[in-house]
C-alpha cells in the first residue's frame, strides 16, 4: 500500500491516516497521470491518493495542471512546483490517465480556455479514465455525443445495474453524482460503446470501448465520505438523495460506494500491469 509521489503536495497529509506509505524511492510498477481540473486540488489530491494506494503494488502518481489555466483556489506557485504542466505531458510515459471533472457543465466546451489542450490528450492510446466533466468532454469530442441540461441537479447516491465485465464483476453498486448534465443512454450506444452501469434517474454512470481502454463515469466514485456533505454544506440547495439517514442532514451520512470503487481501481490497475508486463 504505497505511492511514489512529489512529496510536497499538500494532498498526502489527509492519506496517512489510510495507512497510505509514501515513499520516493523509483521502484513503482505503474505510472499514473491525473489531469485535475477540479478547483480544490489539495482535496482531489487526496481522493486518488486513497484510492491509488489501497493495493499491493506501488504506484507513481503525478498530477498534471493546463497551462492555460488560471485557478481560482489553488496558487499559481503551487502548481508550477508540484504539477506536471499539460504540455510535458507526452514526455510524461505513463501508463494510465485519469481527468478529473470541473464546474464547468455549463460551458460550451469550445469556450473553455484549455479545450484545445485537453484535444491531444483524449487522442492518448493509453487506458484513460475521464471522470464526469471530463467524460462529457471526451464523448463529445471521440463521438460529438451532446450534453443536455438536466431540469434539477442529480445529486446523491443512486444503486446501478451492472453488465458484468472483469472490471466491475457486480450485479449492482452505489455511486454518488453531482452534475447538472447529463448524456442520452442512445447516444452512447449509437457511438459503439458499452453501458457498464446505470441507474434509471441519474442515466448512465459508466460507459467504455469494448477494449476497455477508455472509460466514461458521469459521477464521482473517487469521492470520501464527507465530500457530498461538504458540497451540500457549501451550497445549501438540493440535498444529496440516499445519503444522509432519513435523507435528513442533520442526521449521519452512509458510505455505500467504497467496495464498488475499490473493486474498479484495483481491477483498473492490474489491466494496466498486465500490458506494461
Amino acid at each position: 500500500m504505497s505511492i511514489l509521489c512529489n512529496y510536497n503536495l499538500k494532498g498526502i497529509e489527509d492519506s496517512r491516516d489510510s495507512g497510505i506509505l509514501f515513499e520516493n524511492k523509483n521502484n513503482a510498477k505503474i505510472k499514473i497521470g491525473i489531469i485535475n481540473l477540479m478547483p480544490f486540488k489539495e482535496e482531489t489530491e487526496s481522493q486518488f491518493f486513497n484510492l491509488l494506494g489501497r493495493y499491493d503494488l506501488t504506484v507513481e502518481v503525478e498530477f498534471l495542471y493546463p497551462d492555460n489555466h488560471i485557478s481560482k483556489h489553488t496558487s499559481t506557485e503551487y502548481l508550477e512546483k508540484n504539477y506536471i504542466p499539460l504540455s510535458k505531458l507526452e514526455e510524461r510515459n505513463y501508463q494510465g490517465l485519469i481527468i478529473t471533472g470541473a464546474p464547468i457543465e455549463n460551458l460550451e466546451f469550445e469556450e473553455i480556455k484549455y479545450w484545445n489542450e485537453l484535444k491531444p490528450v483524449f487522442n492518448l492510446k493509453i487506458p484513460s479514465v475521464y471522470i464526469c466533466w471530463a467524460s462529457q468532454g471526451a464523448l463529445y469530442h471521440h463521438y460529438k455525443i451532446l450534453k443536455h441540461p438536466l431540469k434539477e441537479k442529480i445529486f446523491g447516491v443512486f444503486n446501478h445495474s451492472v453488465n458484468k465485465n472483469k472490471l466491475i464483476p457486480l450485479d449492482e453498486f452505489h455511486a454518488p453524482h453531482s452534475r447538472h448534465t447529463y448524456n442520452q443512454k442512445e447516444d452512447i450506444l449509437e457511438a459503439g460503446l458499452m453501458i457498464i452501469a446505470e441507474n434509471k434517474k441519474a442515466g448512465v454512470y459508466m460507459a467504455a470501448t469494448k477494449d476497455l481502454q477508455k472509460i466514461y463515469i458521469s459521477g464521482h466514485g473517487e469521492y470520501q465520505m464527507d465530500t457530498l456533505d461538504k458540497e451540500y454544506r457549501r451550497d445549501l440547495k438540493n440535498i444529496p438523495e440516499n445519503y444522509y439517514k432519513d435523507n435528513d442532514p442533520n442526521k449521519e451520512s452512509f458510505f455505500t460506494w467504497d467496495k464498488h470503487r475499490d473493486i474498479f481501481y484495483k481491477n483498473w490497475l492490474n489491466m494496466i500491469l498486465e500490458q506494461v508486463l
